[in-house]
């Protein structure tokens, strides 16, 4: 799948009116693109993208929930585990570069002073949330290429990503929606089957998932509990309507499917909704699956029968097999290439076919033969990076037929051949 690559900064801290600045947590921070066109322009179900005036808007960070420091139901504010939330917020705002932040005694999640501030980094984005989020996967740092580059994501460059790293610490809960491609969510869920495998950060102690059954009667030890942050978000409103045990809870949550049964794509890909995930007696209760395992479908997203294609090629009948990445020559533009092996027992019409790679696309033209190659010159928007890249093969219906990645410690000397 693609997404945008969006250079900017990220922002935790007012200098003019710090006491009404943002309150950064383990899941939320500002961020503030070079480029405002770029976000405009990213799908969204409803809502505009929600800048403020400063030209900043709230990240909703891909695949990652961390614990609740200060979640609102009906004007009054609950928490999980205090020192579990705050330290999240913090290996957040450390992944991110901040340095040293203090936060006000008096209102301890507004940022007092903060070392470095703003921080540069990028986002790779495919759409806006619900309530005018960005949703996206937050780097620190240089982008791997230019402003608002289409990036062919891989599980592999997912890996300097802070989402990354807040589940493979064990400092937030996975929560994968619907967007997400399956490749990515295996890649993310494996690293928090790890980091509970290895007990780090909150699965010391979380509760309320398959063999943790937790026992809740009220409010203060709702807020005790390090659960699913989900799960917390519909237990709050729950006790505050004054519920004292579970045996009312399956008809509360099917009473309103928007805004507490969310539908799920469960673990046998069947669909369904919060109510079949959990499992309640009168004061005990756990989700019958880890959430890594389950797809949350967002309310917007309207389920549909795939199209029925008009013969795409197949995935992996033309393999990209081969690249020159770094020629001998001091102007790489044109001496770049790229071999292509049809592997089918028939030859394809390219006509409309693309290469891409995170900085641009090429159409191609011609046949391939059956099992033969064809070693194609890079020019124009395609320019292989001496760093990492992704290389992208599509057909003329924009499928993907072949996609392959490198990292510069795989290239071999200049002027030699990657092999893939």
């Amino acid at each position: 799948m693609s997404y945008t690559l969006i250079q900017g900064e990220f922002h935790i801290h007012n200098p003019d009116a710090p006491l009404i600045g943002p309150e950064p947590d383990g899941d939320t921070l500002k961020f503030a693109p070079r480029n405002r066109e770029l976000v405009l322009r990213l799908p969204r179900p409803n809502h505009a993208a929600g800048f403020n005036g400063k030209g900043q808007i709230n990240i909703r960070y891909e695949a990652i929930d961390a614990l609740e420091t200060h979640f609102s139901v009906a004007g009054t504010t609950f928490h999980q585990p205090l020192d579990l939330a705050l330290a999240a917020r913090d290996a957040l705002l450390a992944r991110t570069g901040f340095g040293k932040v203090t936060f006000f005694a008096e209102k301890p999640f507004k940022v007092e002073s903060v070392e470095h501030h703003p921080v540069p980094g990028y986002l790779l984005s495919n759409g806006l949330d619900t309530y005018g989020r960005v949703i996206a996967f937050a780097f620190a740092g240089e982008p791997p290429s230019t402003d608002g580059t289409q990036v062919f994501l891989t599980p592999g460059m997912l890996e300097e990503s802070v989402n990354a790293h807040m589940l493979g610490s064990g400092h937030a809960w996975p929560a994968f929606y619907l967007g997400m491609p399956a490749e990515l969510r295996g890649y993310l869920g494996r690293l928090s089957v790890e980091a509970r495998v290895a007990t780090l950060g909150l699965w010391a102690s979380a509760k309320g998932i398959p063999g943790k059954p937790v026992e809740i009667r009220n409010m203060n030890e709702l807020q005790d509990m390090v659960v699913w942050p989900k799960l917390f978000r519909r237990l709050a409103p729950y006790f505050l309507e004054g519920h004292r045990d579970f045996s009312t809870l399956d008809a509360w949550l099917r009473a309103d499917p928007k805004n507490r049964d969310d539908r799920l794509l469960l673990p046998n890909r069947e669909l369904g909704n919060m109510h079949d995930l959990i499992v309640e007696q009168e004061q005990t209760l756990y989700l019958a699956e880890y959430p890594e395992d389950v797809v949350i479908v967002p309310d917007d997203y309207v389920l549909m029968e795939p199209p029925v294609a008009t013969e795409p090629a197949r995935a992996g009948s033309v393999r990209i097999v081969a690249a020159l990445v770094d020629p001998v020559q001091t102007n790489e533009r044109g001496h770049e290439t790229v071999t292509l092996l049809n592997t089918s027992e028939t030859g394809i019409v390219l006509n409309g076919w693309r290469l891409a790679d995170n900085s641009g696309r090429l159409i191609l033209s011609g046949q391939l033969g059956a099992g033969e190659t064809i070693r194609v010159p890079l020019s124009g928007a395609v320019r292989l990076s001496n760093t990492r890249d992704t290389i992208s093969l599509l057909d003329a219906q924009g499928s993907l037929v072949d996609q392959v990645s490198y990292e510069k410690r795989q290239l071999p000397l200049p002027g030699h051949s990657l092999v893939f």
